[in-house]
């Protein structure tokens, strides 16, 4: 017995059959290039996310290890010049022994350079750490002479027990802190005597550092003052000193700080004008 379908029933059938389609060639080379080009928005965005971030991370390391640097010079350069007078034999405002020259040794507030760096690139500068008067050479060590047969300092200005003769420089794109002399045979006190050792990381290159020292005098002569200094007249000095560092990481140039202070040294300075 044969069935037969109503005609209708044939041509809907007919009509789904037309209308079911497979994917073409080109709309899956079309899909494929939006995935694609989907996947590498997302890449690059996850790329640009990831270095932004490692660069604010290195960003905050650089500033706050050179922060952590100029707050330690700032602290330290105010203290340029402290003389405790009370344990010298005959005090004289003039002859503050931090602030001047003793036997060829300058120990005032100065700027230098080490050979081969920018001038100004150096700071020197004494204070009196143990109250004695005196300015201390280094931390004597057992069994040994710190100053030396002959040494200039070896006189009545001078002890073995502390280091007083401090100062800051630019070395090697690093920032490096007097500690002391570098042995027994060295008897100067300048940008290229004495040992200095690195305060900042390996990973941070200081590429400036300036000290600029900004002096204002004032005579102390009766009638005269806040005037000029002039011959003969007792004068006193007021210091400031403007620091300038400029810094990179090392392995990322982009990575950048400029930084900048200015210090009001606390000692004054007083001496009879030649």
């Amino acid at each position: 017995m044969r069935l037969s379908l109503p005609a209708a029933s044939i041509n809907i059938a007919e009509g789904s059959l037309r209308r079911q389609a497979g994917v073409t060639l080109t709309d899956l080379l079309v899909g494929t290039t939006v995935g694609a080009l989907v996947l590498i928005g997302i890449s690059t965005t996850y790329v640009l996310g990831a270095r932004a971030t490692g660069q604010n991370v290195e960003q905050a390391r650089l500033n706050q290890e050179m922060r952590a640097v100029l707050e330690m010079m700032q602290q330290d350069i105010r203290r340029a010049g402290y003389w405790d007078y009370s344990a010298a034999e005959d005090p004289k405002i003039d002859e503050n022994p931090f602030q001047r020259e003793i036997g060829g040794i300058d120990h005032a507030l100065r700027t230098g350079n080490l050979s081969g760096e920018p001038e100004e690139s150096c700071l020197l500068y004494s204070y009196d750490v143990d109250g004695t008067s005196l300015i201390g050479v280094c931390a004597k060590r057992k069994d040994e002479d710190c100053v030396g047969t002959g040494s200039k300092f070896a006189s009545e200005h001078y002890d073995q027990e502390t280091m007083e003769m401090f100062g800051f420089q630019l070395q090697g794109q690093a920032v490096r802190m007097r500690t002391g002399r570098r042995n027994a045979a060295d008897d100067a006190f300048t940008c290229n005597s004495g040992s200095w050792e690195r305060i900042t990381s390996e990973d941070v290159r200081i590429t400036t550092l300036q000290f600029t020292i900004t002096p204002a005098q004032t005579s102390l002569a009766p009638g005269k003052e806040d005037s000029g200094c002039e011959r003969n007249e007792l004068c006193r000095e007021t210091r400031r000193v403007a620091i300038l560092m400029e810094g990179q990481i090392r392995n990322d140039k982009a990575v950048r700080q400029r930084l900048q202070a200015t210090v009001a040294v606390r000692n004054d300075r007083y001496f009879v004008k030649e």
